[in-house]
């Protein structure tokens, strides 16, 4: 379904506000379209002559006698004159309320859409695969997430305001016009088949200028959200006139984006004004012949009031033009978003998966792994864990040790094998509850710039104080704590700048401890600390093993010794498994991973 039809679909829970914001516009058109056309009245009074005129004028007039009848009709001149001005503040009055009333529908609606489509769009991207988030800069996401989607604002706001409802202007005026004299009317009309050729082929070169503009937009967004998360390693390395000169490329692209589409769309609105312009010259030359002819087709009051029509014509005529221009960016950023949201999830439960449940052991049953398009990093893993056990997994680097454990809360599906839970496959356990059961603490320690506490009782809202006071003591973060300035009301920093590297694994350590999960995955949780860090942290960690089945990822094999067992990777399969003395005694390659960081 093309990108226009499925934003239509977003004003359908909207279609009550949507129907009463045309409904106040075509008020509006017709008590603007009446105030005009009581210039009839107004003028025939004003010069003496009776206000509607006699029977046989135009259709306009008809109306006018049947609307207001002897308002304007009877007594003495000042008299209708005084009444024509009163309706026409009443009507004036009458219009502008709805007016206001459809402005305001109006942006109800576009920013209500815009916040279904910018919830709908977060939600999905929380669903999607890792691999996409590591293919996809995160400024393109930012674009598509914050730019598009407001983006999208313009074209509701096109299709409401512009097309719809200039539309319904429009057709009134068009109306009168009609009313007033449709020979006149027809040879205005002569200039609309003129002005659609000459407009359409500026609109297809706009449709494919804004498509690029609102990709390179993406990628100024892509180079600031990178820079600004680079920002020590930019100074570290005296980078800043060489990022300045990259950012000034991507500046000047987008530049010269802009401008090309501006081109053809700052050229719709003066190209509408210049057939515009010839339309009310015809008016005038026609319009004259039939007023001042031997035998008039029309009325001098006629004509003036078809004149100021057809001038407020020209306003809704411009808006309706640009439209195309408007929607040809609009609808660009909306192929952006729904690009996105057509990618399959593969995250959220499915029919038939139950909550997950772990009593006795976890198995890798010939279990491989490769990312897409690439050589498997796991092969054929056969592995078994029981309840209770601290198991390490150590090897070279790219050996598979992280993509092993990532498997277990399901971030990626094996390419072959299974892994099983008690027996039960773990794709038939949701990933909500399958997770519930593990806590993670990772190298890269992620934090929220939040207060302490709320990085500690992160993605809940039902933990206590004390509660997080305790999972901060065992985590040996309840002294440095209390030395922030506002203690656990304390804003960390965007990614817990504020903090030291071993402060902010201490607060991940009390995020696992808060959550008590049976299973805790430790992937190089101590490996950048400095020493007097990494003893306050492997003391918190290895409080939180207890009686907890454990997975770590360690370089540093001191940390690994009094595992109960040591899986040995290499080159994505398990080439070792045991003890650590028994691994010594091996003499394989744990023995000479082991000799190369302890030799003296």
């Amino acid at each position: 379904m093309r990108s226009g039809a499925r934003l239509l679909q977003l004003l359908r829970p909207y279609s009550f506000l949507f129907t009463a914001a045309i409904l106040a516009t075509v008020l509006a058109s017709v008590l603007d379209g009446f105030t005009i056309a009581l210039l009839i009245p107004f003028l025939r009074t004003l010069f003496g002559q009776q206000a509607l005129g006699p029977a046989g004028g135009s259709a306009v007039q008809a109306v006018l006698a049947r609307l207001t009848g002897a308002l304007i009709t009877a007594g003495a001149p000042q008299a209708a004159l005084r009444n024509v001005v009163v309706i026409l503040l009443v009507a004036l009055v009458l219009k502008n309320a709805a007016e206001y009333a459809a402005a305001y529908w109006n942006v109800v609606i576009q920013e209500s859409v815009v916040r279904d489509l910018r919830l709908r769009l977060f939600r999905h991207l929380q669903l999607l695969p890792l691999g996409y988030f590591q293919r996809t800069k995160v400024g393109q996401s930012i674009a598509r997430l914050i730019y598009d989607t407001d983006a999208v604002k313009m074209a509701v706001s096109a299709a409401l305001a512009s097309l719809l409802q200039n539309s319904v202007m429009i057709v009134v005026y068009l109306a009168i016009l009609v009313g007033l004299s449709l020979r006149l009317t027809l040879v205005a009309l002569l200039f609309a088949p003129v002005l659609l050729f000459v407009i359409r082929p500026l609109i297809s070169r706009l449709r494919r200028r804004s498509s690029e503009l609102v990709t390179e937009r993406g990628e100024l967004t892509s180079h600031v959200s990178e820079m600004m998360s680079s920002v020590k390693l930019v100074r570290a390395y005296v980078a800043e006139a060489f990022e300045l000169s990259r950012f000034k490329a991507l500046a000047d692209r987008y530049r010269k984006r802009v401008l090309r589409a501006q081109r053809f769309s700052s050229l719709t609105s003066p190209v509408t004004e210049v057939f515009g312009g010839m339309m009310i010259v015809g008016i005038l030359w026609y319009g004259t012949l039939l007023a001042l002819g031997d035998r008039p087709a029309m009325r001098p009051e006629e004509l003036i009031t078809f004149l100021v029509v057809a001038l407020r014509l020209m306003s809704p005529v411009k808006s309706v033009s640009n439209y195309p221009a408007v929607m040809a960016g609009a609808l660009a950023s909306a192929g952006r978003v729904y690009e996105v949201l057509d990618l399959t999830p593969d995250e959220g439960d499915r029919p038939g998966e139950t909550t997950a449940q772990f009593h006795e052991r976890i198995e890798y049953r010939r279990v491989s792994f490769a990312y897409a398009d690439e050589a498997e990093v796991l092969r054929d893993v056969e592995l078994e864990v029981r309840r209770g056990q601290v198991v390490a997994v150590v090897g070279p680097s790219g050996a598979g040790k992280t993509t092993l454990v990532d498997l277990l809360p399901r971030f990626y599906e094996p390419t072959a094998g299974a892994l099983f839970m008690d027996g039960v496959p773990i794709t038939r356990y949701t990933r909500r509850s399958l997770r519930a059961l593990m806590g993670i603490v990772s190298q890269e320690t992620i934090l929220l710039n939040d207060t302490v506490f709320a990085n500690i009782a992160y993605g809940r809202t039902d933990f206590t104080l004390d509660q997080v006071r305790a999972a901060a003591a065992a985590a040996n973060a309840e002294d440095f704590i209390a030395r922030l300035p506002e203690a656990y009301q304390t804003v960390l920093g965007e990614r817990g700048t504020r903090l030291s590297g071993g402060q902010r694994q201490r607060i991940a350590i009390a995020r696992a401890v808060l959550r008590d999960p049976p299973i805790l995955i430790l992937d190089e949780a101590t490996s950048q600390l400095d020493t007097e860090s990494e003893r306050l942290v492997q003391d918190a960690i290895d409080r939180l093993m207890r009686h907890r089945t454990v997975f770590v990822i360690a370089h540093r094999l001191a940390t690994v010794q009094h595992a109960d067992r040591i899986v040995v990777l290499h080159e994505g399969r398990i080439v070792e498994c045991g003890s650590h003395a028994d691994l010594l005694a091996a003499d394989g390659l744990y023995r000479r991973l082991y000799n190369l960081q302890f030799r003296t």
